[in-house]
């Protein structure tokens, strides 16, 4: 009887027992917290937030400062990549006793290494507390006691995209540590006796990264993603009864609407109107697929580093192919066989109606293939907890393998991997399944040459069947030291688990390399179409200066020729986005002659049919500047036959690609040729003839670098020109 009317005591003091900042929870056995330092976060506008206990305020380091609705006012979105609010306070308020620190989190991205929500200590100093998440979206809780370093790591992982709210309890006094996930117990441990240490005179403090100095090349990898609301450190220890305490203050969060609204105004080069996603790493593009009125198309993601590592799938939604939407990423690395990161794949409408993927996963020392599966349209992906189906590579390839590649025919799932020989070459491994679970090995579908230059391993294959019944595989050879990654393509017959090829030596898909990996899919209507990716090919103090690398292609739609070579165009949709048209009629070309077109701009369609005439070289000049001299030239040169992009002189930074690319092309003298040229940004395509296609990037550092030309060499020729601005 006695503790119950304990319990109803300490009850009804919760909400009314307050002495400044100290808040006497239970008056019967002197419990309580004094709040030490505040941050509400609730500015509406500025790059500085203020502590509420001092008064003091700090300044938002990042990109950008979006703030979005919290758990109570307004809350801090952090990029993962830029954004952290770091400054000292005096080490004379921080306790040497108990410490609790509570905050509301939603992380948008777990990070590559560890990184802090809040953390008052500095790399070397073995002084301080952190509070952070690790790669799982597990709670890290780093502190120092008497000098010695310590470390709690929930088992529980921190939901993304909605609000937790996370307390974390220190008390050497009772030699116990505590972590809280919304007022519920997710970790406890023991810590040694003795004081928190803190550093003498002031302790730095940093809100949205670790300061343990935790990088990956010349990147940090400890920022946190997503966002913060409602910091506050209080001396004294979190019981069960403090926690519960704490989080009465707050009513139940509303749903999470993260402020992506980063500023890209003075980005010349950021394309428009090519899928690319609001910031962060982008890589190859797989499982193109069409459901219910919506296409999907996932790829390679990681918003927290700009480079491979704790790789994840992203996710675009699109209802015409070319206007994409970034939705939530949906598969992530958890602890076991995918902990290294979730690799490519494919998505398939099982027989059932069942949306699923097929993935890699890899556990640090090998790769697996796993599946999993959707009960939203694709908005979500549950894992098959049987996986891996797949765990590890046939004993006959002795390289590793990935990116499988799915379909159904003939009453089976088929499924293709790439792999590699190491004397012999590239190959395919290829799998069967009656029912998308057990998956039965075949052999290899078909092997390469490593010594006609198809390359040691291969990887991205696609097998996909034109409406005439002919197959294409297509794989990408990986980098090596004689030559990139290329795309290359044989077409042939599959029967009876074989592939046949029609020809012996793979026709490469590009004119000129700098296209890769497309994702394929057959339209309801029966077109075959294909997005690949369009790498940045700069360093990565460039990719780091715009907070994003790689972007994704227009949609094209393919057909065969009969002597099987992949005819590429763009997709009819891309001329819903045009806007203002400019036609310039019949212009005459003539050696050295300049302005031919009086024409601005970065973000267009240019369409034009050249009459050749007797020139030697016919082509165009893009991001032209008149003040530093920049300027992009890609021209057909009909003594080499091959067409050159040429940036050489295309930027005047050196961590950007400036070099000459070149590809075989016939094309005979004085012919006429009609070309599509699609400028967006720092993205050039270039359709030919309705046929073939190539690519380009450049990055022009002057403000005027928009200057549209065309120009010939050795001989004169004309063009009928339209230009069209593209809308989106």
């Amino acid at each position: 009887m006695m503790f119950l009317l304990k319990v109803i005591l300490a009850g009804s003091l919760f909400t009314s027992c307050y002495d400044d900042d100290v808040v006497f929870i239970d008056e019967v056995d002197s419990l309580s917290i004094d709040k030490i330092l505040e941050f509400n976060f609730d500015e509406d506008s500025g790059s500085t937030i203020s502590e509420s206990s001092s008064g003091n305020t700090f300044e938002i380091q990042g990109k950008a400062v979006n703030r979005m609705p919290g758990v109570s006012g307004n809350a801090l979105f952090f990029d993962g990549l830029s954004n952290e609010i770091d400054g000292e306070v005096s080490s004379s308020v921080l306790p040497g006793g108990d410490v609790t620190v509570s905050l509301w989190a939603s992380p948008r991205s777990y990070p590559v290494g560890t990184a802090a929500m809040l953390a008052m200590t500095t790399e070397g100093s073995e002084t301080g507390v952190m509070v952070g998440l690790n790669t799982y979206g597990q709670v890290v809780v780093q502190y120092f006691i008497d000098g010695s370093f310590a470390e709690t790591i929930s088992t529980q992982s921190i939901p993304r995209n909605r609000w937790s709210h996370i307390i974390v309890g220190i008390s050497p006094a009772s030699q116990s540590i505590d972590i809280y996930l919304n007022e519920q117990s997710i970790a406890s441990n023991t810590v040694p006796s003795g004081s928190i240490t803190w550093p003498s005179g002031s302790t730095p403090f940093s809100i949205g990264k670790n300061t343990m100095g935790e990088s990956l090349g010349q990147f940090d990898i400890d920022f946190y993603s997503g966002a913060l609301d409602e910091i506050t450190v209080y001396s004294g220890h979190a019981t069960p009864a403090v926690a519960e305490f704490i989080g009465d203050q707050y009513g139940t969060p509303g749903g999470v609407e993260y402020n992506l609204g980063i500023d890209y105004s003075g980005d010349n080069n950021r394309p428009i109107y090519h899928p690319i996603p609001d910031y962060g790493w982008a890589n190859e593009s797989y499982g193109l697929i069409g459901l219910d009125g919506t296409y999907h198309m996932f790829y390679q993601k990681n918003e927290v580093f700009l480079g491979i590592a704790q790789q994840n799938w992203g996710h675009f939604t699109s209802t015409d192919l070319v206007d994409w939407e970034e939705q939530e990423a949906v598969l992530w690395p958890t602890q076991g066989w995918d902990q290294a990161g979730i690799w490519s794949g494919d998505a398939i409408i099982l027989e059932d109606g069942t949306p699923a993927v097929i993935y890699t996963g890899v556990d640090g020392s090998k790769a697996a293939m796993g599946s999993a599966f959707s009960s939203d349209n694709y908005q979500t992906l549950d894992k098959n907890p049987n996986n891996p189906l797949i765990a590890a590579a046939p004993a006959e390839v002795d390289l590793d393998f990935r990116d499988p590649y799915v379909f159904f025919k003939d009453g089976l799932y088929h499924m293709i991997i790439g792999s590699g020989i190491a004397a012999e070459g590239g190959n395919v491994v290829y799998y069967t399944s009656e029912d998308f679970e057990d998956w039965n090995y075949e052999g290899i579908l078909f092997q390469g040459d490593i010594n006609q230059g198809q390359g040691e391993f291969w990887e991205m294959p696609v097998l996909h069947e034109f409406p005439d019944g002919r197959f294409i595989l297509l794989v990408q050879k990986t980098p090596d030291n004689t030559s990139p990654a290329i795309t290359f393509y044989w077409t042939g017959s599959f029967e009876n688990g074989e592939f046949i090829p029609e020809f012996e030596t793979p026709k490469n898909l590009e004119v000129v390399n700098g296209f890769l990996s497309p994702a394929v899919t057959l339209e309801d209507n029966g077109r075959t179409t294909a997005i690949g990716i369009i790498p940045d090919e700069v360093t990565p103090e460039f990719q780091q200066q715009q907070g994003y690398a790689n972007l994704f292609s227009m949609p094209q739609v393919w057909t065969l020729s009969e002597d099987g070579t992949i005819i590429i165009n763009a997709h009819p949709n891309i001329n819903d986005y045009r806007g203002t048209q400019t036609s310039f009629g019949t212009i005459s070309l003539e050696p050295g002659a300049e302005n031919n077109l009086d024409f601005n701009g970065r973000h267009f369609e240019m369409q034009t049919s050249i009459n050749t005439g007797n020139a030697n070289r016919f082509g165009f000049i893009l991001g032209e500047s008149e003040t530093s001299g920049e300027k992009y030239k890609v021209y057909y040169d009909f003594n080499s036959q091959e067409w050159v992009v040429d940036a050489s002189d295309s930027s005047t930074s050196d961590l950007v690609r400036r070099d000459v690319r070149r590809g075989a092309f016939n094309l005979s003298p004085g012919a006429t040729v009609d070309i599509r040229v699609f400028v967006d940004g720092s993205v050039l395509e270039v359709f030919i003839d309705g046929e073939s296609h190539f690519t380009g990037r450049f990055f022009p550092e002057s403000a005027d670098a928009d200057g549209v030309d065309l120009f010939v060499e050795g001989g004169s020729a004309s063009a009928e020109v339209t230009i069209y601005e593209i809308e989106n």
